[in-house]
């Protein structure tokens, strides 16, 4: 055992956020919390590090537990280097260098006695044992690789580090964290601040990683890929789940279903029973009444089980029909002033489709939907829109919010015509109940401003909708809402989003903007990855840009407008992009999806098994060859039936291996068509 919650309860004045929490996190496991913003997740945290105290209940810690964590503040001395900050993760290890290097330099004074002169070569062997053991010698370059890690060039590292930004040095407080050496990490929202090679760098760091941490995160992807067990903070209880996010919504559902099942059957009996002693409590059954009520009185009853923690209820309305195209940019470059992040940009946004523009933090992703929402000129070339389009825009920095304003009056005022109980009744939709309607919006939290920002675009509508990171600050069952919402939306959708997870259920193409370069790819994130790993291994061919050609891969004939965009597919034969998909087409096709992936672990599980019994027969026939072997007519006799047994076997596996793999091309087919 790392640590155990007892019965812990926690107020905050009339808030109750802890009522009985009970948990225990034991050694090596790696934990994901989940929970609705303003759970309590952080306040778990600050109990943890005693920063806090619970108001009842007890937690039990192993002795010397140490433990790691990012602080709000940054503790690093004046003119200190960005790596000798981070170096000082491994402060024990730089204490027995810098006494090794004085016992070097006394050892080179050539006037000290022998004897001491041999103490010092004793000693200096001593610390060099202990050095080598802390693996001192790869300090510096477990330093570097964690640096590049998580984003931070060469030239950075003799920086000052009081030079960087606030979002940088959280980076590198990360980075001192993750390197040291403690029984416990705990990790609240680690993805922050970082580009997705830096999550993906955490990802492997963490995978790799031998010790335990309690992490908080609303990255889905990144709870799938680093954790194996789900606490969720939930009515101010904690509950767990074993296996990753994926698994948790499984178990989760299954649990939520059967507690209502429990619980309506037993109010179906209690009902019952009461009938039963109204009727009877006064006639010739009054014994059995009686009995029943006294048996009544002793039920232990089921609390009515929690409402779903998606109480956000979102519906994206496209408004009117637009044209065939929404949107369309010739040669666009979009910056600010004289700097250009992103330029000669061709392409061709059709009516129902779904963008979403991916790259490194600072590669112009949100200057460019904010050029296409109008919120700022092109540097040069046009931008266009079809018939009859309304745009929608999210902006991620909340700044279409009245701070002065309250809730209320941010919708209010987009309809006076509506009532106040209207209004009302539509902010609940966005989890704003009773007196939350009246709350100044500069007294918002993050999350809460970005519901409020959702219910604005909402209401006004629109058939090309462009939203900047919404999913910021929201928690991940606001998410799921949300992804709902995006998925029954019938008009154009461009996003810009690092939540992999939100990619891949409404995105099905790629805008990939980097180095000031737009290239467009069909397919989602997962999609995307899964044709550079193909590259990377040269199972298909990289696609090499011409001289003259768009960012989106278009030529671009001399003197002449850009001809209408074409897939940047990598080893595929350029093909004209398919039509829209329907809602109905959309929920269908993620139904074969999550076949086609069911089908490929079932047979990467069946080659494994034909792969061992081949093995084994392979061994087997080698046996057979030996002399002790082949003399023994019993063992020889059972080796042989052994392989007629495996051969009979492999047949079988291979039998079902072809009818998945005949499966799995059938429904690729119906994707790659439909």
């Amino acid at each position: 055992m790392l640590y155990r919650f007892d019965d812990i309860e926690k107020s905050y004045g009339p808030h109750d956020v802890l009522r009985g929490a009970t948990w225990q996190h034991n050694p090596g496991e790696h934990v994901g919390l989940v929970g609705r913003n303003g759970a309590g997740k952080t306040t778990l945290f600050k109990l943890l590090l005693r920063s806090e105290e619970p108001d009842k209940g007890t937690i039990v810690r192993q002795s010397g537990l140490s433990v790691g964590h990012v602080g709000q503040h940054l503790d690093a001395e004046p003119g200190m280097s960005l790596f000798d900050y981070v170096e000082t993760a491994f402060a024990d290890v730089l204490t027995i260098e810098r006494k090794m290097r004085a016992i070097e330099h006394d050892l080179a004074d050539s006037t000290k006695p022998a004897a001491e002169h041999q103490k010092l070569l004793t000693k200096y062997a001593e610390l060099q044992h202990d050095f080598e053991h802390a693996d001192g010698y790869t300090l510096h370059s477990e330093v570097e690789r964690v640096l590049m890690g998580i984003g931070f060039d060469k030239s950075d590292w003799d920086r000052p580090i009081l030079e960087f930004s606030g979002g940088q040095q959280n980076r590198a407080m990360l980075a001192r964290v993750l390197l040291t050496r403690t029984d416990l990490l705990l990790l609240d929202e680690p993805t922050n601040h970082l580009d997705l090679k830096g999550i993906e760098f955490l990802e492997e760091f963490l995978q790799s990683f031998a010790g335990s941490y309690l992490l908080i995160s609303h990255d889905r992807t990144f709870l799938n890929r680093t954790v194996t067990k789900i606490i969720e903070l939930a009515h101010g209880r904690l509950i767990e789940y074993k296996g990753n996010y994926e698994r948790f919504l499984e178990l989760r559902n299954e649990r939520m279903e059967k507690a209502q099942v429990d619980y309506d059957r037993q109010q179906e009996y209690i009902e019952k029973t009461q009938d039963f002693i109204r009727r009877n409590l006064a006639g010739q059954k009054t014994k059995q009444a009686k009995s029943r009520r006294t048996m009544l009185a002793k039920l232990d009853e089921f609390d009515r089980p929690e409402t779903d923690e998606t109480l956000a209820r979102f519906a994206l309305d496209a408004g009117p029909r637009s044209g065939a195209i929404a949107l369309t940019a010739d040669r666009l470059s979009a910056g600010y002033g004289e700097k250009v992040v992103v330029s000669d940009l061709a392409i061709t946004v059709r009516r129902g489709e779904r963008y979403a523009i991916m790259g490194p933090n600072g590669s112009g992703k949100s200057t460019l939907l904010k050029t296409f929402a109008g919120r700022l000129e092109p540097l040069s070339g046009s931008l266009s829109f079809g018939h009859n389009v309304q745009v929608g825009y999210y902006d991620q920095t909340l700044g279409d919010l009245d701070p002065n304003g309250q809730v209320i009056d941010e919708v209010w005022n987009l309809d006076h015509g509506q009532t106040e109980e209207a209004v009302r009744s539509y902010l609940a939709r966005f989890s704003f109940f009773g007196d939350d309607v009246n709350k100044k919006t500069s007294a918002l939290s993050g999350g809460e401003k970005g519901r409020l920002a959702l219910a604005k675009i909402m209401y006004r509508g629109g058939n090309l909708m462009l939203l900047d990171e919404p999913t910021n600050h929201l928690d991940v069952y606001t998410r799921e809402a949300l992804e709902e919402a995006l998925e029954q939306f019938t008009g154009a959708l461009i996003v810009v989003s690092h939540d992999r997870y939100f990619i891949d259920r409404v995105a099905e193409n790629i805008l990939l903007v980097e180095d000031g370069a737009g290239e467009i790819y069909a397919g989602n994130y997962t999609d995307l990855v899964e044709r550079f790993k193909a590259e990377e291994a040269g199972l298909a061919p990289k696609r090499m840009k011409k001289p003259g050609e768009a960012a989106t891969g278009s030529k671009l004939p001399k003197g002449g407008a850009a001809q209408p965009a074409r897939e940047a597919t990598l080893g595929r034969v350029q093909k004209p992009k398919p039509a829209a998909l329907t809602p109905e087409a959309r929920a269908e096709q993620k139904q074969r999806d999550k076949r086609i992936r069911k089908i490929e672990e079932e047979i990467a599980a069946l080659e494994g098994r034909i792969a061992s019994a081949e093995s084994e027969r392979e061994r087997n026939d080698l046996l057979l060859c030996s002399q002790e072997i082949y003399s023994d007519g019993d063992r020889s006799r059972k080796i042989q039936t052994q392989n007629v047994e495996l051969k009979a076997m492999v047949d079988l596996l291979y039998g079902k291996w072809e009818v998945l793999s005949k499966e799995k091309e059938e429904l690729a087919g119906d994707r790659i068509t439909s």
